[in-house]
């Protein structure tokens, strides 16, 4: 698997200077990365109003390959009544990331009050889908740790993955979520075999193994919404790849058996600053086998 990096792990410094994030996401050995949208209503680009011309520029220059974006609205109630059942701002971030030649755009975050709401917002997934795949690009879905709650004694992202189309809907694992939703991500990976295009990976620390267990702290049976996502996130459950307790030589020679093409660090939060932390994790990741670094 090739190497890369989810630049919402950077955010602030790329809100900051975005030119210069790149230049130093490059010369820390990531060649691969993906954007984080989280103002997709308000600019379809990165969300800080970069030209996609002077983006694939210095990202040409410094030897990058974006790969896609996450994309999501700044006000996230009602985005799928509003943002992504509206087809005219859907397709100004395809356009974008089309312009730039990115093969993948993600969906990073959903909540779901009840299945009937679930079932809905699949099948504006697979509508979203359809329109990315138009113009050359794979939709792919994110999880978090409440993908991992049930509706009917079935786990939300086996019900999402059952009621989208394959062509229109694809697997961004992010193994991390995974493990702390009580689940395997070796075994997630194997069920979802090549519908998974990415995998996203960070570490769990030794230090808060208490607190690994996340329906230990929070009620599997209520279902989670974006504010009570918020308030479970804390930073010091989050460590650098290589240095927690995630067994991700196993998810990477996983990933491998079936020929998933990337995995891309996307740390949530960082205890030792932003480039450190994508520094470290470069610096673990070149004492793992199986990847192109």
């Amino acid at each position: 698997m090739k190497v890369g990096l989810q630049m919402y792990t950077v955010r602030n410094a790329f809100a900051q200077d975005p030119m210069g994030t790149l230049e130093r996401v490059s010369e820390l050995g990531y060649k691969y990365i993906e954007m984080a949208n989280h103002r997709a209503e308000l600019d379809p680009g990165t969300g800080f109003n970069t030209p996609a011309e002077a983006l694939r520029a210095k990202a040409e220059e410094v030897g990058i390959t974006i790969l896609g974006a996450h994309f999501i609205p700044s006000v996230q109630d009602g985005m799928f009544e509003g943002f992504y059942s509206d087809t005219t701002a859907v397709q100004k971030v395809i356009d974008y990331y089309k312009s730039i030649g990115a093969k993948h755009l993600s969906l990073p975050n959903d909540f779901f009050p009840d299945k009937k709401t679930l079932l809905h917002h699949c099948e504006v997934y697979n509508k979203v889908g359809k329109a990315c795949r138009a113009s050359g690009i794979k939709l792919l879905y994110h999880n978090h740790y409440h993908d991992f709650q049930t509706f009917d004694d079935k786990l939300i992202l086996d019900i999402i993955f059952e009621n989208t189309d394959p062509e229109y809907l694809g697997v961004e694992l992010d193994a991390y979520w995974t493990f702390r939703g009580g689940v395997d991500p070796v075994e997630k990976i194997k069920q979802y075999g090549e519908r998974i295009s990415i995998i996203h990976e960070k570490d769990y620390p030794l230090s808060q193994v208490r607190n690994l267990n996340i329906w230990d702290i929070v009620s599997r049976d209520v279902p989670i919404d974006y504010h009570s996502f918020h308030d479970n996130l804390k930073p010091e459950q989050f460590t650098e790849v290589g240095d927690g307790i995630i067994k991700i030589q196993d998810v990477i020679d996983a990933g491998n058996e079936l020929g998933i093409e990337y995995i891309l660090v996307e740390q949530d939060y960082n205890t030792i600053g932003e480039f450190p932390s994508i520094e470290r994790s470069m610096t673990n990741f070149k004492k793992m086998r199986g990847l192109e670094l």
